[in-house]
């Protein structure tokens, strides 16, 4: 049974989505540049499908970094921006048969009820038929099962969906070795081979914005970021307990280093009520609706992140900052073992959830450069997967 705060929480979460719920009228022709391309070629034009959500800090950035991860590789790209909730219909058919083909990606792009639609039973709704109208290569990159803890089962069409898309596509890219594995079970084996490992193209920053990501002089403050959304599948019946548990710990910490609170979404704020009451003094940084460069910027300042959102362990490990993650969601603790630190993340559940995340920081802040340097090397192997990734993808849309 949802508590009290879940319901309240909901009812702003779901507020806020529909008023950034892009449509393609509303998409800009051009992302926000980060770095210069040379002039586009008409020719080489690709047709990209993702989030373009200006209001969440994560969804704001990844799309541009997959664009600039495709552009190291083939400057020249043209991109067609189209929103990932519209009902596919023949007019986007159309025009993704006038390219070299679609992309899909990045993002949690597997999950039922962010757009539910009973068209595919993720989100993006294109069903099966419409997926067959398609003539050109078709690339799913940088993608996550984000299904949460407890959350109801996709419906069965999802499966007969996937299966075709697997079927259909150059490969399905997924964001850690943990969506590889959930994906296995909704496709036949003889369908495996089609799913590789694409790391979120903010992992490796660094090596696309070095100006703004790779620098190791990091500023002495914690930032923290938590979020809100399906609460009652992150935190269980005892939220209470569980906010309350960790404004107090950061109350402690705070006593020693600044803390900074990165506010992706309105909704992330909802802890701030928590640290007002246990006295932790803290700076806000909202990083909704501003300028991706901002967002790389801040992430590459704090000595310590910790982050209970996908992109906010994602990101600063871009910017080769160190992070703690609070595991609210498998995502974050599959990411942390693909990563080879799986010991980086606390479980809010644990029964020793709050001493432990204490004790993790504290750790972290005594092992700044050591964790900088693992995370460097860590970055190399990412980008070369992921460029790795393109150079099959350009392949197919006989764009090499």
């Amino acid at each position: 049974m949802k508590s009290t705060i879940d319901k309240i929480l909901r009812k702003i979460y779901f507020r806020f989505f529909k008023v950034s719920k892009a449509n393609n009228s509303l998409l800009p022709k051009e992302l926000p540049q980060i770095v210069d391309f040379p002039s586009k070629n008409e020719s080489h034009k690709i047709i990209h499908i993702s989030a373009f959500n200006y209001g969440n800090a994560g969804d704001a950035l990844l799309p541009i970094a997959l664009q600039d991860t495709w552009s190291h590789i083939l400057p020249t790209l043209c991109w067609k921006n189209k929103a990932v909730y519209p009902v596919v219909d023949d007019q986007l058919i159309n025009q993704i048969n006038d390219t070299n083909g679609v992309v899909i990606g990045g993002g949690g792009l597997f999950l039922k009820d962010t757009n539910a639609n009973d068209k595919s039973g993720w989100q993006w709704p294109c069903s099966v038929e419409m997926l067959k109208k398609i003539k050109r290569p078709v690339v799913i990159y940088a993608v996550g099962y984000n299904r949460f803890r407890g959350q109801e089962e996709f419906e069965p069409y999802f499966k007969e969906n996937i299966t075709a898309f697997a079927k259909k596509s150059c490969y399905i890219g997924l964001r850690n070795t943990g969506s590889i594995e959930a994906i296995k079970n909704y496709i036949p084996e003889d369908l495996h081979h089609k799913l590789r490992f694409q790391p979120c193209m903010t992992t490796f920053l660094s090596k696309l914005y070095p100006d703004l990501a790779d620098y190791n002089q990091k500023e002495d403050f914690v930032a923290i970021n938590t979020a809100f959304d399906r609460s009652h599948l992150r935190f269980g019946k005892n939220i209470g307990v569980i906010l309350s548990n960790t404004a107090k710990m950061l109350k402690d910490i705070s006593k020693n280093i600044p803390i900074k609170f990165y506010s992706h979404m309105q909704t992330d704020e909802a802890i701030l009520p928590f640290l007002q009451s246990f006295g932790v003094k803290y700076e806000l940084v909202k990083l909704s609706h501003v300028h991706p460069k901002k967002i790389i910027e801040e992430y590459s300042r704090p000595k310590l992140v910790v982050g209970m959102r996908g992109h906010a362990q994602m990101i600063p490990f871009g910017c080769k900052t160190p992070i703690v993650s609070i595991i609210s969601h498998d995502k974050l603790q599959w990411f942390l073992d693909d990563i080879g630190r799986p010991n980086w993340g606390v479980d809010v559940l644990s029964s020793t959830y709050s001493k432990d995340l204490q004790s993790r920081i504290l750790n972290s802040l005594e092992n700044t450069q050591n964790e900088i340097e693992y995370i460097s090397r860590k970055q190399k192997e990412l980008y070369h997967t992921s460029l790795k990734n393109v150079k099959d993808a350009l392949e197919k849309m006989h764009l090499n």
